[in-house]
């Protein structure tokens, strides 16, 4: 069959045009595949790097446990005291995790942050922890990223340690709830996101909980005793956290299956 010569000219164009996209994508060499996507292109924080790279390379100084936790602000601060000017989980984190985790929470980022500290940050250079608890995209939602922009930053982040630590346990956290009212625009947002990301779990090596009704009232409220500014947990809320993941934890670390750990949750994926 003879191709018309326009056919192979558009044909050749579009090959050469994607060529040059991949030619031109500076995170190829970490294994990202060229994405339009803010939220699957690394980045710093801008105008706030004077604070953020020095906090995020502090992080990097602690010592390197078999679980890592990695996230925002809501998982950076489990390491906050309750007395703090912004109190936070350190009392449940000490008597749960200080002996088996490491915590590579920073205040504020969104999943293009967390892909930039993993890729250009070097985070994992010499470290290969076992299990990893994954909690991203709050921000990402509140700075304006669509539900589904915001899931494939997730998505994203998972595809990359799930190259770069083949042997990890992944857990994926749903986004947990926020605002006070449960017909807040938001809440359906993240029901969106959860929704996409849950589709992370391959029953394997990546599992996905969704444990945000944990922090709800019965009318679907979020309550200040539970998240003090209806956003960030209490050390109430931390408790609360560590209630609901710690059969998923432990089912991750004694290396269960997804019907062992669900078994353990006492719910259904």
């Amino acid at each position: 069959m003879r191709l018309k010569r326009g056919f192979i000219v558009a044909t050749v164009a579009t090959f050469w045009g994607v060529c040059v996209q991949a030619a031109d994508w500076k995170w190829a060499d970490y294994g990202l595949p060229p994405s339009k996507l803010r939220t699957c292109t690394p980045e710093t924080r801008g105008e706030n790097d004077s604070w953020w790279l020095p906090y995020f390379r502090n992080k990097l100084k602690q010592p390197r446990k078999d679980l890592l936790f990695i996230g925002d602000s809501i998982t950076d601060l489990w390491t906050y005291p309750a007395d703090h000017k912004y109190p936070g989980g350190l009392d449940t984190w000490n008597k749960r995790y200080k002996d088996i985790a490491t915590n590579y929470g920073i205040t504020g980022d969104k999943t293009q942050t967390v892909l930039w500290r993993l890729t250009e940050g070097k985070s994992l250079d010499g470290y290969t922890p076992r299990y990893i608890v994954l909690l991203i995209g709050i921000n990402n939602l509140l700075q304006n990223d669509t539900p589904v922009d915001t899931a494939e930053g997730i998505r994203t982040i998972v595809r990359y340690l799930r190259q770069k630590l083949p042997e990890a346990s992944i857990l994926v956290l749903g986004i947990f709830p926020c605002w006070e009212k449960a017909d807040n625009p938001i809440r359906a947002k993240i029901k969106t996101v959860n929704a996409e990301i849950r589709k992370l779990a391959d029953h394997r090596k990546t599992f996905f909980a969704d444990i945000g009704e944990t922090f709800l009232e019965r009318d679907g409220s979020i309550s200040k005793a539970v998240m003090r500014d209806l956003l960030h947990l209490s050390p109430k809320g931390y408790e609360m956290w560590a209630d609901a993941m710690d059969p998923l934890v432990k089912a991750l670390l004694a290396g269960d299956g997804q019907a062992a750990v669900w078994k353990r949750l006492g719910t259904e994926n």
